[in-house]
């Protein structure tokens, strides 16, 4: 796979749902994030796992950009996305909440519907009666 180029902006902080999480919850949509790559063609949960430890080392430590930015290496690796160690860790402690919405509209825009994931295949020829 060759490398590619995030396909939003770090400072495209649209939606603004998205943006309000990211500032004044950001362990949410850190958790929703998370899940979407785990389970892609599943509806996300926002609270789980991911999200009660980015809470809780930005509670504790402050240092959640630590956390985030192993996430956004793990988001880089996983789509072929073109960077370093060193502009993750800029993004994650510099603009915390614009990484954060740049990782979910990233992992969102290539997540696969779940009808496809199934093989669901919508009927071409319109509805059949009996």
């Amino acid at each position: 796979m060759s490398p590619q180029d995030w396909q939003n902006n770090l400072f495209d902080c649209s939606p603004c749902d998205s943006c309000l999480l990211s500032t004044f919850l950001p362990g949410i949509l850190f958790g929703r994030t998370s899940y979407r790559l785990q389970n892609p063609s599943v509806e996300p949960e926002s609270v789980n796992s991911d999200c009660a430890l980015f809470c809780g080392i930005q509670s504790l430590t402050g240092c959640a950009w630590i956390f985030n930015m192993t996430k956004r290496k793990q988001i880089r690796e996983a789509y072929g996305i073109e960077g370093s160690g060193m502009s993750d860790c800029c993004a994650s402690f510099w603009c915390l909440c614009c990484a954060l919405v740049q990782q979910e509209k990233e992992v969102k825009s290539r997540q696969v519907p779940s009808y496809e994931a199934a093989g669901y295949q919508p009927e071409k020829d319109g509805m059949h009666m009996p």
